[in-house]
């Protein structure tokens, strides 16, 4: 019993990370246009690379963009767009993802 509720665990355990791992391309899949395939994309000469910023920072931007506080480069209302239906969750773990590269 024992050894088949541990097997089941295990299973759970690595479904988890997988979803998780995915979870990461599908938020970044709206990133990936503008950003690059690793955030190594100076965007229209303008925007710096965003695998240069730290998490903290990633996710600070991300926020007020989402909120409408800032329109940095006049692209504010494009990237409010990108992530309307983020979650804090989402953020926190997309930032995570980009900082990793």
């Amino acid at each position: 019993m024992f050894l088949k509720n541990f097997s089941l665990f295990a299973l759970v355990g690595l479904l988890h990370i997988n979803l998780w791992s995915a979870s990461n391309e599908v938020l970044y899949n709206s990133c990936r246009f503008c950003h690059g395939e690793k955030g190594e994309v100076t965007y229209l000469g303008k925007v710096e690379p965003i695998k240069r910023l730290d998490k903290t920072s990633l996710i600070v931007l991300l926020q007020s963009y989402k909120k409408g506080e800032i329109d940095q480069m006049g692209l504010g209302k494009l990237m409010q767009a990108q992530i309307a239906n983020f979650s804090d969750a989402d953020i926190e773990q997309l930032s995570q993802y980009i900082a990793s590269f």
